[in-house]
């Protein structure tokens, strides 16, 4: 194995412990989602790839999205996912989570990143929802000509919902910023909410009959959509 793929197979690790295995797998995990890096490297999960402490600072400093925060406390290490989680007594404070008060601490633009078959779900459902995790999470926006995302979507998605900052919008969300810039909302997000849905076709796979029932099915719903090649 690689130095790189086994970098990766950590960091996976520590998003999985992290994020939604911490309890299972018996680890003492606070309401801000830390954990002492010395108790998380006795779990199994990391002894298989006989990860160090160096190999935690590596993977925390050179993730790419920011996935992880490391503290001192007393002098002991603690790690955490800064967003993710699906770990119901996680109930993170101002300290990991900063409350979003006025429309000017919002970027120009926010964005739930998703994929055509959970788009449609969404439609029909009326809503964005949390599902299994803790918050929604939602992305500051995409950049370049080619519309690579920004941190607070998986690089996969397809599909990129838009939503509307108008000056009620914080009447009706309680939005938060992690700490590696991704905004979240525990509240489900309303189809009136969405300013317009982008498909990214370059990304899109199959014989477009999804793609086409899902634009038939945003013309029913009523909200506006382009497609980016």
């Amino acid at each position: 194995m690689t130095a790189a793929k086994r970098d990766v197979m950590i960091s996976k690790a520590l998003s999985y412990l992290l994020r939604h295995g911490a309890l299972k797998e018996k680890l003492t995990i606070d309401e801000n989602g830390y954990v002492a890096v010395e108790e998380l490297l006795t779990n199994n999960r990391l002894k298989t790839h006989k990860t160090s402490l160096e190999d935690i600072h590596r993977v925390v400093e050179t993730n790419a999205k920011k996935r992880f925060n490391i503290k001192v406390v007393d002098g002991k290490e603690y790690i955490c996912a800064v967003q993710g989680h699906s770990i119901k007594t996680i109930a993170p404070n101002e300290e990991a989570l900063q409350r979003i008060k006025h429309l000017d601490d919002l970027p120009p633009c926010l964005i739930h990143g998703t994929n055509i078959k959970n788009c449609r779900q969404i439609l029909e459902s009326g809503a964005i929802k949390k599902m299994n995790r803790n918050h929604i999470h939602l992305s500051s926006g995409v950049t370049g000509r080619d519309h690579t995302v920004i941190s607070g979507m998986r690089t996969s998605s397809n599909i990129y919902i838009y939503l509307k900052l108008g000056e009620n919008m914080l009447e009706t969300l309680k939005i938060v910023k992690s700490l590696n810039g991704v905004f979240l909302t525990e509240e489900d997000i309303k189809l009136n909410m969405f300013e317009k849905v982008v498909i990214m076709e370059n990304k899109v796979k199959g014989d477009g009959t999804d793609l086409d029932s899902l634009l038939l099915l945003l013309v029913e719903k009523n909200i506006p959509y382009e497609c980016i090649k």
